[in-house]
């Protein structure tokens, strides 16, 4: 029996954090190589539109949500560069492999090859400046927004409210996002009236929400002893 996509959007959010989890565990090198993992693979997989709770969305939405706990865990614990720097990272990373993947897809490909035609489809950064150039400058801008607004929290509430500023912090960055790539990338090709717009924003949001809200839990269990991770933490700072 398949799953549906509902139990799939859970059962991804949840395999996800606890990856995160670990990796928080053996250290912020291991988050940051599962932030920039997170980052490929969610433009890849929001190619991918499904139906879920009755509405389409993309399937890099949990990869997304992963991308901001895997930031806040480290803004938690290892302060606002660290997070930040992670965050470039990230970015870089993505940045190198649509410019290796354009040598790739320019190479003539063997007779019967049969991969030429899905990798355009995939990594054609050509067919679609516009929606790349939106998608990375959106992934940039709202995790760098997301690291500050975390930041300005945790220098507000110290140890407490941990809920606080990692819900606040992502809801605010998520809208940015959701509201720039979906008018950058999108609007006058793929959406152009402002009903369609506000549709695409909400329903994208609504389901970056969920993801945050499902993902809160695991930044908790970082602050406990079995989970806590082993290198020991940078002082907190606004720097």
């Amino acid at each position: 029996m398949i799953a549906s996509n509902e139990s799939l959007f859970f059962l991804h959010a949840v395999v996800g954090g606890v990856a995160l989890l670990a990796a928080a565990r053996l250290g912020r090198l291991y988050v940051v190589g599962a932030i920039v993992t997170c980052t490929i693979l969610m433009n890849i997989a929001v190619q991918k539109q499904m139906s879920l709770f009755g509405m389409t969305v993309t399937g890099g939405n949990v990869l997304f949500g992963l991308v901001f706990l895997g930031v806040d865990i480290l803004n938690e614990h290892y302060g606002k560069r660290v997070a930040r720097n992670a965050v470039f990272v990230g970015f870089a990373a993505n940045i190198f492999v649509v410019l290796m993947m354009q040598f790739v897809l320019h190479y003539a490909p063997a007779d019967g090859d049969p991969a030429q035609e899905p990798m355009m489809f995939f990594f054609n950064a050509t067919a679609y400046p516009r929606i790349v150039c939106a998608s990375m400058a959106s992934y940039l801008l709202s995790q760098l927004l997301d690291v500050q607004i975390y930041q300005a929290l945790h220098n507000r509430t110290g140890e407490k409210k941990l809920w606080l500023r990692t819900n606040a912090s992502t809801w605010l960055a998520q809208a940015f996002d959701t509201t720039f790539f979906t008018f950058a990338g999108l609007w006058g090709t793929v959406i152009t009236t402002w009903p369609e717009f506000r549709d695409a924003v909400l329903f994208a949001y609504i389901i970056k929400i969920a993801v945050a809200l499902l993902d809160t839990p695991f930044l908790y269990l970082t602050k406990t002893a079995p989970m806590r991770p082993r290198q020991k933490p940078t002082v907190q700072g606004s720097n």
